[in-house]
């Protein structure tokens, strides 16, 4: 059986699958605002999209929902496919894997590659009794057939597992090299995997790191962590026990305070002059802080948290300002908080209330930071994140 991901021995490394997308399902009512309703699949189909990203509109998957099963009850394959995986996922707390497969099943009779390969993923990892492992290599086939190539992979996981099919060593490497061609990350680590275990090829630690190497540079963390393996315990590559465990951080994703350790300055509103840091400007600051002076808030907060060796008090200050501020309205107190909130300085940490606050200054105006998202979406649990959307929905 094919190892999965974690942290790994040198009998232990891993082979990636790969499972469809997820998303959200949750089944709120389109915005009152929603006054003329499209009347288009293929404009509802766009106008759940906006709402899944949050690209032109604040991001709130219940209403996504709500238009993709509108698009998707007319046919509408893209929408068939994107309201199948809401469904199979589970994000918001509803789960119906069996209505998400249904749904899946039929965005993938209208052909399409895409919807092939998530059709035969959800199959391959439906709980019992739905899961069907034997149909997902049939359907991973003829998707692989077309040129898919995360098709391909899945269809050689399948062959090296035993799963679905009898195991076959040289038809897995065989699929592996076709996508290895292409620079494929997730068929450069499994195919390194092959020739560390010497699994249907020469054992070759030499060119199993090299594998590993290039999927890594790719961004694939499970590689990282197989590169790692390698560093640590010199199998192709020179011992050499720090770059192993940097490649280990690397992989975990490190903690958000790792990640924010080169840019720990506080973001500071471009609208506002530099604040007075003099002993008279200081105490104008605290004076209008203390009378309830958002912006004085603000600036009080950003001034003590752009200091370094900050004191568990002064942190427990700084953010009880910058809630203030942020709770008065100001968009880039409400980043500054969310990242108060990842960190766990000086409040709680919460991702909840950090991936609350991310949303809360998007609908202010503001950008946001890419970053925090990326790394709060990558640590969330499904149930967490629509608590959070709920939760910047109804606070003001």
């Amino acid at each position: 059986m094919t190892c999965r991901p974690h942290v790994f021995t040198a009998a232990c490394l891993t082979a990636v699958s790969l499972l469809a997308t997820p998303v959200v399902s949750q089944t709120d009512s389109p915005p009152a605002s929603q006054a003329a309703t499209p009347d288009t699949p293929q404009a509802q189909y766009a106008l759940g999209m906006m709402y899944h990203t949050g690209d032109g509109a604040l991001q709130n998957f219940a209403t996504a929902a709500t238009w993709f099963q509108a698009a998707a009850q007319q046919g509408y394959a893209p929408a068939q496919n994107r309201l199948g995986q809401y469904l199979f996922s589970g994000h918001g707390g509803h789960s119906d894997p069996k209505a998400g497969l249904t749904w899946l099943k039929a965005a993938a009779e209208s052909g399409d590659v895409d919807f092939l390969f998530d059709f035969a993923s959800a199959l391959e990892t439906a709980p019992a009794p739905l899961a069907d492992s034997a149909a997902a290599a049939q359907i991973y086939a003829k998707a692989a057939e077309q040129g898919h190539l995360e098709s391909t992979v899945s269809l050689g996981v399948l062959f090296q597992d035993g799963v679905g099919l009898p195991k076959d060593l040289t038809r897995a490497r065989q699929l592996y090299e076709v996508a290895v061609a292409q620079n494929h990350a997730r068929a450069q680590n499994n195919l390194g995997l092959l020739y560390v275990r010497g699994d249907g090829v020469a054992q070759d630690y030499e060119k199993a790191a090299t594998l590993f190497s290039a999927a890594a540079e790719q961004g694939l963390k499970v590689a990282m962590t197989n590169l790692g393996v390698m560093y640590d315990n010199g199998y192709g590559v020179p011992v050499d026990a720090a770059h192993a465990a940097e490649l280990y951080r690397q992989a975990s994703g490190g903690s958000v305070a790792e990640r924010d350790r080169a840019n720990t300055e506080p973001l500071y509103d471009p609208r506002l002059t530099p604040p007075d840091t003099s002993e008279d400007g200081m105490q104008l600051m605290q004076r209008g802080a203390q009378a309830g002076d958002p912006i004085a808030q603000f600036q009080l907060a950003w001034v003590t948290l752009s200091q370094s060796d900050l004191s568990p008090d002064q942190k427990t200050t700084a953010a009880t300002l910058m809630t203030a501020a942020a709770q008065a309205g100001l968009a880039p107190a409400m980043v500054n908080l969310a990242w108060l909130y990842a960190r766990g300085d000086g409040v709680p940490q919460d991702y909840v209330l950090a991936q609350m606050w991310v949303i809360k200054a998007a609908r202010s105006g503001h950008p946001g930071d890419s970053d925090l998202a990326r790394f709060l979406t990558s640590q969330m649990t499904v149930d967490q994140v629509g608590e959070a959307q709920q939760r910047a929905s109804i606070s003001r």
